[in-house]
């Protein structure tokens, strides 16, 4: 028989989720970047494949290192990964003048905000306790 965690009168967990939830818009995020630059090889194959494929892996590398420190709860990269995020769909959308990704990314965008809110809230609070002491 299965019995609750001591001091919990619930069965479920109410605890915050929302910096994991970011970490895995992150890295869903990546991925999609990933596999969506390696497919830009089939619309120039004269391209080298070899670079096209090593483009894709430094930027699905860059946007896993971010969500690494989003796990990590680092402010510096919920906010790196914000910027980017968004700046990259605003040069989708001016310079290319294309939709494409724009449902991605304003899901994503709306997690990484959430994440980040709870990430500085965090640290304020953990800032608050050091100085009382």
């Amino acid at each position: 028989m299965d019995y609750p965690k001591e001091g919990s009168s619930s069965l479920y967990d109410y605890s915050d989720k929302s910096i994991p939830q970011a970490g895995y818009a992150a890295i869903a995020y990546a991925i999609i970047s990933t596999l969506s630059t390696g497919l830009a090889w089939f619309r120039a194959p004269s391209t080298p494949w070899l670079a096209v494929v090593i483009v894709a892996l430094v930027i699905g590398l860059f946007f896993g290192g971010l969500a690494f420190g989003i796990f990590r709860k680092s402010r510096v990269a919920v906010v790196l990964m914000v910027v980017l995020v968004v700046g990259l769909q605003l040069y989708t959308w001016f310079i290319m003048r294309s939709a494409a990704g724009s449902l991605l990314s304003i899901i994503v965008t709306g997690f990484l905000m959430r994440g980040a809110r709870r990430i500085f809230q965090e640290r304020a609070e953990r800032d608050a306790n050091v100085e009382r002491i």
